[in-house]
């Protein structure tokens, strides 16, 4: 699903009304049925509410409009505060407000009202509706908006916002004054990427998209490069899985991982990548450390490799480890590694020479950050997973500066680089070369655990092993391991959750998918 910017939209709504010649009063009359429709799922008491609606003088004060009207009709007690004088209410939400006004819905100008009466209303009501702005944010909110909804913030009462939470950046996720907290934000045709993105996000709530009548070819426009990851898109990137097949016919994995203390990470890595249905998996570890990966491996094959004095990998590892390169799909390269600096010169090294496609983590950015002009001399398709603060580290920013920008660094890298960059995160962000970005939803805590980024590098690896392009494995991978995640959470709850639990519902969350019926067991 396209994600959108305020500007996208205007211009689909443009296209839609000029082109399409569908009216603005037509779309604004399908918002506000199909929100009221909302409301009678979310709220099976509707009818029983007294509902308050603050509404502005632009298009997304009119949807509030055509709601009340449907609320009115349907005989719920329904209260419209205008935030704007009646008289410079124009276009279709001048028509819709001198409708309802006709009907006889209690419209109160707020300027005409001392504050007191607005905050009195508000306490006495059961539900508020947010029509104040929705993607009209210019600046910050100041005056009497901004204490409206610092009122309707401070009484805990359930709000849901029309399109976008007023006072929240649609564009950026970014909050700058004032802003509603939503219950519930009902969106119109796409959802906008300062939903999708942290801060804004929190004010969001729970986040349903509604259509409202604009043709899909509008929707679907190529030219949108922000993208949300749906269970749909999940399923169409998966590699097939023939049933004439044999363990050669899903690839080769060949991981590089682990050192002194931190075996653990090369067994998720590779315990995920053949969780997730790769044919053969080998895991390169220190030689010193091979014994216990064998009793901590069954089905992955270990490769013992030169090593450091401290037991990690070393750099007369890398004969080996390139010519037997040649051999596998694909190779992951980091969880656990160690930043001794013998390993991290023979990580540039392998990087550099690689003549299969690679996925980086962990320790093994760390080494790219060190170099990053070696990113450009790649001849393989690469994925990089950085955390935030590994990307402040390869990108030379201060951490607060990544996560104030997550979707554009993730963009400017992999655009600058020609690479997939997967920045990972509560609202994980896949990007490819051609500036093209998913968004992939996930509010999970439990995720925030030691290992879990281990986990995501084998599921990308074993996707790339069957057959999937690194972008596509990227995104069906970062899905996948929320998925899991998610299905962990329901019998160890968020904080509890360790990552072997999630590694445990890898194969849960590939059923899912399949939509095969799923247990506990």
């Amino acid at each position: 699903m396209k994600v959108v910017t305020s500007q996208q939209m205007r211009e689909i709504d443009r296209k839609a009304i000029e082109e399409n010649k569908i009216s603005g009063l037509t779309l604004m009359e399908n918002a506000g049925l199909r929100i009221f429709q909302s409301l009678k799922i979310i709220y099976t008491d509707l009818r029983l509410k007294k509902i308050l609606i603050f509404s502005g003088s632009g298009n997304n004060g009119g949807d509030g409009f055509v709601v009340a009207r449907h609320l009115y009709n349907w005989g719920v007690k329904v209260k419209v505060f205008l935030l704007s004088p009646s008289n410079k209410i124009k276009g279709e939400a001048g028509e819709n407000l001198n409708t309802i006004d006709k009907m006889g819905v209690e419209l109160i100008e707020a300027e005409r009202v001392k504050l007191e009466e607005i905050q009195e209303a508000i306490q006495n009501s059961d539900l508020i509706i947010d029509a104040i702005l929705g993607t009209g944010l210019q600046g910050k909110v100041t005056g009497l908006k901004a204490k409206i909804i610092n009122l309707i913030n401070a009484t805990g009462k359930e709000v849901v916002a029309i399109d976008v939470p007023s006072g929240l950046d649609a564009d950026t996720g970014k909050i700058v004054g004032p802003c509603i907290k939503a219950t519930h934000t009902i969106t119109l045709a796409l959802p906008k990427i300062g939903l999708l993105l942290f801060p804004g996000a929190s004010y969001a709530g729970k986040v349903m998209v509604e259509d409202i009548g604009i043709p899909a070819c509008l929707l679907k426009n190529d030219k949108i490069k922000t993208n949300m990851v749906t269970q749909e898109i999940v399923k169409s990137l998966l590699p097939l899985r023939a049933a004439y097949s044999h363990k050669g016919s899903f690839g080769k994995v060949l991981l590089l991982a682990g050192s002194v203390g931190m075996t653990g990470a090369a067994y998720l890595a590779s315990e995920a990548a053949m969780r997730s249905g790769a044919g053969i998996v080998v895991l390169g570890i220190p030689r010193s450390l091979n014994q216990i990966m064998e009793v901590k491996l069954t089905e992955v094959m270990t490769l013992p490799l030169a090593e450091t004095k401290k037991q990690s990998l070393g750099e007369d590892a890398e004969e080996t480890i390139l010519k037997l390169m040649k051999d596998f799909s694909v190779s992951g390269i980091g969880p656990g590694i160690s930043l001794e600096v013998e390993t991290q010169r023979l990580v540039r090294k392998i990087i550099e020479k690689s003549n299969i496609p690679l996925v980086i983590d962990a320790d093994a950015i760390y080494a790219l950050s060190k170099d990053v002009s070696l990113l450009k001399k790649v001849k393989v398709p690469l994925v990089i997973t950085p955390h935030p603060g590994e990307m402040a580290k390869l990108t030379n920013k201060d951490i607060d500066y990544i996560l104030d920008n997550q979707l554009d660094i993730t963009r400017k890298i992999a655009q600058e680089f020609g690479i997939i960059v997967v920045l990972k995160g509560a609202r994980t962000i896949i990007a490819n070369k051609e500036g093209e970005a998913y968004i992939n939803v996930g509010d999970n805590s439990g995720m925030a655990t030691g290992g879990s980024g281990d986990v995501l590098t084998g599921i990308i690896c074993s996707l790339i092993a069957q057959g999937a392009d690194s972008f596509s494995a990227a995104i069906a991978g970062v899905y996948i391991h929320s998925l899991a995640g998610d299905l962990a959470r329901d019998f160890k709850g968020e904080r509890g959750m360790i990552a072997s639990d999630i590694l445990s519902q890898v194969p849960k969350a590939f059923l899912s998918l399949e939509g095969k019926v799923i247990s506990n067991e």
